[in-house]
């Protein structure tokens, strides 16, 4: 069994920290509650320049923290954040760094870019179905009011190419910072 690397935890603190700066540089996208903001960026960067452990600890922390209370989501934290529509974008946030990691491992790193690019687009999908899921669950469930379907589209449609432009920019930045500073990351 695999245990954490102590040498990367500062790094995965740091990514633990820039995911929540991401949150505050935000773009509102009305009517809905959901903006668009950094944060997957930096979750894209964190899965693809830390091992999958190290990934899933550094967005777990992030999203602990905030659950304890330090105000480092979108609207604040605490735990009553989980009845918050945007909860499930974080809940993704934890299993989309490790999945990219693991996918950024055997294909961006070995130049076998067609396979990382529709791999990473089946994770930028996937966090944004659990983000929105979760959203509408949390809508008809909790707030009484299912969301209408044409929302769910809206949701998906407007964030998929925001987060394919921010995937592909950190994917760059990944190779160019493992080439720069090899020491970084094994």
């Amino acid at each position: 069994m695999r245990t954490t690397n102590i040498r990367l935890l500062p790094l995965a603190a740091l990514f633990t920290a820039l995911t929540a700066i991401g949150a505050f540089i935000k773009i509102p996208l009305p009517p809905y509650p959901v903006p668009m903001t950094l944060q997957t960026a930096f979750v894209f960067l964190c899965g693809l320049l830390l091992p999958r452990r190290e990934a899933a600890l550094s967005q777990l922390a992030y999203v602990l923290s905030g659950l304890m209370g330090l105000p480092v989501f979108i609207s604040g934290g605490g735990i009553g954040y989980i009845f918050n529509p945007t909860f499930g974008y974080l809940i993704a946030f934890i299993c989309g760094a490790p999945l990219l990691s693991v996918l950024a491992g055997k294909t961006l790193y070995q130049n076998k870019m067609a396979a990382f690019t529709v791999g990473g687009l089946f994770i930028i999908v996937g966090i944004q179905l659990l983000g929105v899921a979760y959203f509408a669950f949390l809508s008809a469930v909790y707030l009484k009011t299912p969301l209408a379907f044409s929302r769910v589209v809206y949701l998906i449609v407007i964030f998929i190419p925001l987060d394919v432009i921010k995937f592909a920019l950190a994917a760059a930045l990944a190779k160019l910072l493992r080439k720069r500073i090899p020491a970084l990351v094994p």
